[in-house]
């Protein structure tokens, strides 16, 4: 559900977070983006960072310049002057994955578990073939960035497109980086080599984190993914994948990236007129874990 009014939680002396709701939800997450935006457009004063997400929105802030109270009321100011999101700044991502992948298949292997691209046909009840076409139909709203640098959480954006699958219990101590992969409805990347426990599905030879910024896409910023960027996966070959690599690695590789304007209301309009749920079920909750899946 969407609360009629935020929820605001102290997250020890120096944090703030607000939560709008505990769905996930591409409309709500307009509105985080939206008041996410204003707040950096007009920064109070000891104002450190905000992190938006698909349901809340964090504010760290400097207490010995600004109290808590007053980070309160200015938000609390702004979110009764602001109206429905009509439009947001938004970039259009084009990542190329080579899916059904060895790296995804070697760290199912090296953790004695199922191949990932197995088990996420078999939960979903489609084919493999299914899973890529997919996952390759719909652009994918990125929420949020965090956990790890450069990892972001990110949505189908288009209802019959959603697929996803549980995350393990225990996750592994290592994943390749790079590679998609699913944790409840979320779709992500590994940007780094780390532990994770998300069903792997593909690996994209783009850089989705880049220490080094040698690639322009990265303009002085090591995260490629931004909150309010649509990403859209092209399927490729192996052959593909290495070439596109190589270029990558030498910094060569000229990043597909439209820079635009999202109608949020006319997603949300449309939305309404295909009948949309207003509350979607994540795999990760209990509903799903009934089923006795891993």
């Amino acid at each position: 559900m969407i609360y009629d009014q935020p929820i605001f939680r102290i997250m020890g002396d120096c944090a703030l977070n607000i939560e709008f709701g505990d769905e996930s939800s591409i409309p709500l997450n307009f509105k985080i983006l939206a008041l996410d935006d204003v707040i950096l457009k007009c920064p109070p004063k000891g104002l450190i960072e905000t992190n938006p997400q698909v349901r809340s929105l964090g504010i760290v802030f400097d207490p010995l310049v600004v109290s808590i109270s007053f980070i309160t009321d200015y938000v609390n100011d702004l979110l009764n002057s602001q109206s429905e999101v009509v439009s947001l700044a938004s970039r259009r991502l084009i990542i190329p994955a080579l899916y059904n992948d060895p790296w995804s298949r070697e760290c199912a292997e090296a953790f004695g578990v199922q191949h990932n691209m197995d088990y996420i046909a078999e939960f979903n009840g489609l084919t493999k073939e299914e899973i890529v076409i997919t996952h390759t139909s719909s652009d994918y709203w990125v929420t949020g960035v965090g956990f790890v640098p450069g990892a972001f959480m990110s949505y189908a954006m288009e209802p019959d497109k959603q697929i996803g699958a549980p995350l393990y219990r225990t996750p592994r101590t290592w994943t390749h980086e790079r590679l998609l992969n699913f944790g409840g409805l979320v779709s992500t990347i590994y940007p780094l080599r780390v532990p994770g426990g998300g069903q792997l599905f593909g690996r994209t030879p783009l850089d989705i984190f880049d220490a080094d910024t040698k690639n322009t896409a990265f303009e002085g910023n090591p995260i490629l993914a931004r909150a309010g960027d649509r990403h859209r996966y092209v399927s490729i070959t192996r052959e593909e994948y290495d070439e596109i690599r190589e270029k990558v690695e030498a910094g060569k590789y000229e990043y597909k990236i439209e820079d635009g304007i999202f109608d949020c209301e006319g997603y949300r309009q449309w939305l309404e007129e295909i009948g949309h749920p207003s509350e979607k079920v994540d795999p990760t909750s209990d509903r799903f874990w009934s089923k006795g899946h891993v």
